[in-house]
């Protein structure tokens, strides 16, 4: 180690020549002049700074930690996306679901709208078929004490004399406003 700390190479080292140029014109006679302590500690920091550094292997054995690990995180994510993958597309049968029952809920009350409106026109016009056969009496002198119906009914059986049913049934008898 003594021939890579020392400032000049001699004929006998094993160290490669120096081929840096000296950076003043006294620094050839100053490599004489380091004490023999301050070489000793300074050899000493270079042993425990060579025990501190990496080695070929070191750094080899760290390398291949670094890629399993990078490896194992790959695959980790791989493994969530690919739940993610399952997931989402579980979401989007369900939503494909939800929209074609939404279709068809929107035809359906479409076709009942309809129908229902189908049905008013209808009844309606029962209603009115209905009051076409309506018998309506005018001039019929209002008794306070005598019930409508059984006034009808005496009524029509002058009109129609014995020969008309023997009871009469009414739906509806009522009395309209006068003009």
């Amino acid at each position: 180690m003594d021939d890579y700390v020392s400032t000049q190479s001699t004929p006998g080292s094993f160290g490669p020549p120096d081929k840096m140029a000296p950076g003043s014109p006294s620094q050839d006679s100053m490599g004489d002049s380091i004490p023999d302590d301050t070489l000793a500690q300074i050899k000493q920091e270079l042993a425990m700074i060579s025990t501190h550094m990496l080695t070929k292997a070191d750094s080899g054995g760290l390398l291949q930690e670094l890629k399993t690990a990078i490896r194992e995180e790959i695959t980790a994510l791989r493994t969530d996306l690919s739940a993610v993958e399952v997931r989402v597309e579980a979401l989007e049968t369900e939503a494909q679901a939800c929209r074609t029952q939404h279709r068809a809920a929107e035809l359906a009350t479409t076709r009942q709208g309809n129908m229902l409106l189908s049905l008013r026109r209808q009844v309606e016009d029962l209603e009115n078929r209905s009051r076409r056969q309506n018998i309506r009496i005018r001039g019929l002198p209002e008794p306070d004490t005598t019930p409508l119906p059984d006034t009808l009914r005496a009524l029509f059986r002058q009109i129609l004399g014995q020969e008309g049913p023997k009871e009469i049934q009414f739906d509806r008898v009522h009395r309209a406003l006068g003009p």
